[in-house]
């Protein structure tokens, strides 16, 4: 790439003072710059950032150089790139050791409703792969800002505690109604259950930071505090690529220091299916319906059989309720609230 621009550069100057083309100068040189701006190269990471202009539309992508793995962005793109819409894509990464994470952000605009989605990928440049680890996707109405959701009726069942063997039972009941959740593991469990965190993920789940230990953390001073926290958010960060956005202190207890040290929201909960305290899924599954109401954040942990049996009953009649099952993030964000780093919140409403 120097070599192109370098060449350019050179027989631009040759020409130049040689007067051979001296009336093209004012044609050559706008090329050259505009060359320069195409390929300018990100030495620290190795990719030339490439952008594609149409009308009212803007595509920002990554070029590496590597067929393979350009023929299958391009190839990913391609839709966008030819379709007739108004639309604005962008992307951002990040490089460990020849691996890159790239999440492309999509925005297109049908009329003045916005379609929002965002994909994820890994792509490992010394197996020359890509796989896509994370996808999501919500629509708005970008004139109200208050998006489509009047009338619906949204609840975040969140898990705590594992992930362990059973995990894997919730995470079929999920998939089979098409429902998501919200995870808050732990960081002392992750180890020898990566492959569940990553399913969690890849289903469009949402994982969230429950201390490494499961300490009370209202007895500990800061520095064990913040051990706990950051500890089990770079685990997760290893296995997903994502750092967790919630944070649920163990057993729910809070005091100033944990809210100064979170780095996050923290999510507490509006209804307890006390299954830690009582294994029957119709207890359980019967605490929920009775209860529940529009916005609420239900507490349940993933390593009892029993919540599984009662997600099993939980899940289809709410949806005959008419209520839809999303992730934390997601509820605050249909319901309009915006979550700040330090604030305690129980429920969206």
């Amino acid at each position: 790439m120097v070599l192109i621009l370098e060449t350019n550069i050179l027989v631009f100057f040759s020409y130049y003072y040689l007067g051979e083309v001296m009336k093209y100068r004012y044609f050559i040189l706008p090329v050259i710059i505009i060359s320069m701006m195409i390929f300018i190269v990100d030495y620290d990471k190795g990719i030339v950032n490439k952008c594609v202009f149409n009308n009212d539309k803007e595509i920002n992508y990554p070029f590496f150089g590597n067929d393979m793995i350009d023929n299958y962005i391009n190839n990913y793109l391609g839709s966008y790139i030819d379709s007739d819409d108004n639309i604005f894509i962008d992307y951002d990464y990040s490089n460990n050791d020849n691996n890159y994470y790239i999440t492309f952000y999509k925005y297109i605009l049908n009329g003045s409703i916005i379609n929002n989605s965002n994909d994820s990928f890994v792509i490992d440049m010394n197996s020359n792969s890509i796989n896509r680890i994370y996808n999501s996707y919500y629509e708005y109405d970008f004139i109200t800002n208050s998006g489509r959701y009047d009338g619906r009726k949204f609840i975040a069942i969140t898990f705590d505690d594992g992930p362990n063997y059973n995990t894997n039972k919730i995470l079929n009941i999920l998939e089979k109604y098409d429902a998501k959740a919200t995870f808050f593991v732990l960081g002392s469990r992750i180890h020898g259950n990566e492959y569940i965190l990553k399913r969690m993920v890849s289903n469009g789940n949402e994982i969230g930071n429950h201390t490494y230990s499961h300490l009370l953390l209202t007895k500990y001073k800061e520095n064990k505090i913040r051990e706990e926290i950051e500890t089990t958010s770079d685990l997760i960060f290893d296995v997903t690529k994502k750092k967790p956005r919630l944070l649920r202190p163990s057993y729910g207890s809070f005091n100033k220091t944990i809210k100064k040290l979170a780095g996050s929201p923290i999510i507490i909960w509006d209804i307890d299916t006390l299954d830690w305290k009582y294994h029957n899924s119709n207890r359980i599954s019967n605490r929920v319906i009775n209860r529940v109401k529009d916005g609420d954040i239900v507490l349940m942990h993933d390593i009892y059989s029993a919540t599984a049996n009662a997600l099993e009953v939980i899940i289809p009649t709410l949806m005959e309720m008419g209520y839809e099952f999303v992730t934390v993030s997601d509820l605050f964000y249909y319901k309009g609230i915006t979550l700040e780093n330090g604030k305690v919140y129980g429920y969206a409403r």
